[in-house]
């Protein structure tokens, strides 16, 4: 029985196997005549033909009609045209890929036949990393030697694919089973595969961890200039790398519980003891950002480029005073200096140091080798948002503005307006 079916699905592959995506995928073109005709202007939108070549059309088709079907090997195509289409999760180039008869053995995970007009053979891989441009080569067994193939494929997104359908999904001519179906085929990639969501908006990311993180990671390269300054730290998560010298990071972070999610929009002044110098010589003020952000002082100590112990702080004006008006003290500290130091901190009521911070501190440096302790006496900032705020704001095409003036307001304590750095 024909896979495409729809009470014929495969019973031994998973459903997170790419088989099933597309055969789940052609299931939907053959039912939904919306999806069908969305699909067929993509192919054509992506299809670049030579001078010599004939641009696709659906409005050549529409007299025979089409047939669709799923993982075939070798079969009969005698049709004028044939074209090749590569569905996968991101554009790639193709420039070297010239589409020409082969002479391998091919099993096409999609085949959409248009009469005698034209062959259209799918390779579907959902990730990029796998693709093997030979596969998108038609095989010589079985097609007519008058078959003209295009030279190029049609490359699709299934990013794309996704948005094309969720906006379908808010037109007012999808009605009645349709509607279902291009809703269960969205949950459906949602379950089995979420990296190919389109992360246009958080309330299309369901809460789903790999989801949200991407919708952070496109939300961060959306709003500054240059792309290759938004990064990952493992254990922090997105964040824009900053020319600045007393700010390096701006994290758009994700917090998450069994019941919720929520954004940390994070700026940590002076994190090194290079940016600590550079942020109090500006000598910041925060009263501008009192009840609009949460904030606290977050001295560390750190050796090279490893943090090694954290200590509290009772009172952010005394601390933020004290290193305004004490900046030649930013600096590095030989072992034998560094108890005295601290001690003359917490007498200033600059820091607290606990039996806990003591015993971390021992463990993590006086009983090493290390003979110097960098001082970083650090500021942070943070604006939350609860996800439900998060996705009212997207959706709204609100949130990369609200972002972007958040960020701004912060970086302006030490004069900065961020516009080298923001679109």
């Amino acid at each position: 029985m024909d896979r495409l079916n729809y009470f014929n699905p495969y019973q031994s592959k998973d459903g997170y196997h790419e088989d099933q995506l597309t055969r789940s995928y052609l299931v939907l073109l053959k039912h939904s005549s919306h999806a069908f005709f969305t699909f067929m202007e993509y192919c054509r939108s992506k299809h670049i033909t030579l001078s010599i070549e004939k641009p696709i059309t659906i409005l050549d088709f529409l007299e025979q009609g089409w047939e669709i079907e799923t993982q075939r090997g070798n079969p009969n195509i005698n049709t004028n045209y044939l074209l090749s289409i590569l569905i996968t999760d991101s554009l790639v180039e193709t420039n070297e890929a010239n589409v020409e008869s082969s002479a391998r053995n091919a099993r096409y995970d999609g085949i959409i036949t248009f009469g005698n007009n034209l062959t259209m053979v799918i390779e579907n891989k959902p990730r990029s990393n796998n693709i093997w441009f030979e596969q998108l080569n038609p095989s010589k067994q079985n097609l007519a030697e008058n078959t003209i193939v295009f030279s190029s494929p049609a490359v699709l997104e299934w990013k794309e694919i996704i948005k094309h359908l969720n906006l379908l999904l808010t037109g007012k001519t999808i009605l009645g089973y349709e509607k279902i179906m291009i809703e269960d085929f969205i949950s459906f990639v949602d379950e089995n595969f979420p990296y190919l969501n389109a992360y246009d908006s958080f309330h299309q990311c369901k809460g789903n961890n790999e989801l949200l993180n991407r919708r952070i990671h496109n939300l961060l390269k959306s709003i500054t200039i240059d792309e290759n300054n938004v990064k990952y730290h493992r254990g922090w998560g997105f964040y824009i790398e900053t020319p600045y010298e007393s700010i390096r990071k701006i994290g758009l972070i994700l917090g998450q519980n069994e019941k919720e999610w929520w954004l940390e929009l994070s700026l940590y002044f002076g994190d090194t003891q290079t940016q600590a110098i550079s942020f109090y010589n500006k000598k910041p003020s925060i009263n501008e950002l009192i009840n609009k952000w949460d904030f606290y002082p977050n001295f560390h100590v750190s050796f090279m480029q490893t943090n090694l112990v954290w200590f509290n702080s009772n009172d952010f004006n005394k601390y933020l005073n004290y290193w305004n008006d004490n900046v030649i003290k930013i600096g590095q500290q030989k072992r034998s200096e560094v108890s005295n130091y601290l001690d003359e901190l917490v007498k200033n009521g600059v820091i607290n140091l606990k039996t806990d911070d003591e015993k971390k501190l021992n463990d993590k440096f006086f009983v090493t080798t290390m003979q110097n302790l960098n001082i970083c006496p650090g500021f942070g900032f943070i604006y939350n948002m609860s996800s439900s705020e998060a996705e009212q704001c997207d959706r709204k095409g609100e949130l990369k503005n609200h972002l972007t003036q958040k960020i701004k307001e912060c970086l302006n304590i030490v004069g900065i307006d961020g516009n080298d750095l923001l679109k």
